[in-house]
């Protein structure tokens, strides 16, 4: 098991225990980010709508603008 596999498991056990924990939903998110997989969006947005002027809303704002850059036909209307 890598390392962010390892951190993945224990932040996904401390979200089990506190869905609403912002800190980790960002951290999970930006690990998720590190292997390419767009379900980090989820995660900042969460944090975002828990802490609006946390470091969840500043990777939302980026990864939506690496979304709409690179997948233009997946996420714009």
């Amino acid at each position: 098991m890598s390392e962010i596999e390892q951190q993945l498991n224990i932040l996904n056990a401390v979200l089990t225990k506190n869905p609403t924990d912002a800190d980790a939903l960002y951290q999970r998110g930006s690990l998720y980010m590190k292997l390419g997989n767009l379900a980090a969006k989820s995660d900042f947005t969460a944090s975002a709508n828990i802490n609006p002027k946390g470091p969840g809303a500043t990777a939302l704002t980026l990864v939506s603008d690496i979304i709409d850059f690179y997948h233009t036909d997946l996420y714009n209307p």
